[in-house]
């Protein structure tokens, strides 16, 4: 199953690249899977994550061509 993911504000600078496809093998992927896979456990701030533009919880189960974003919190002024 193929995966776009993005990556947005300042995680994107953090990790340095805005998007990239994934490749997910498993049979019943969730969000928190490809969380995983990606190492942005080790990123030293919140990450929060929508599928599909909708706001999503990281248990959210993963489909076919799913596109999937992440980002810290959001502030502005």
């Amino acid at each position: 199953m193929k995966i776009k993911v993005i990556y947005l504000a300042r995680l994107s600078e953090d990790i340095g690249k805005k998007e990239e496809y994934v490749e997910i093998l498993d049979p019943n992927p969730t969000i928190k899977h490809l969380f995983l896979r990606l190492d942005l456990d080790k990123i030293n701030y919140k990450i929060y994550t929508a599928k599909n533009l909708e706001h999503a919880n990281f248990e959210m189960k993963l489909e076919e061509n799913d596109e999937i974003a992440f980002f810290p919190t959001i502030t502005g002024g």
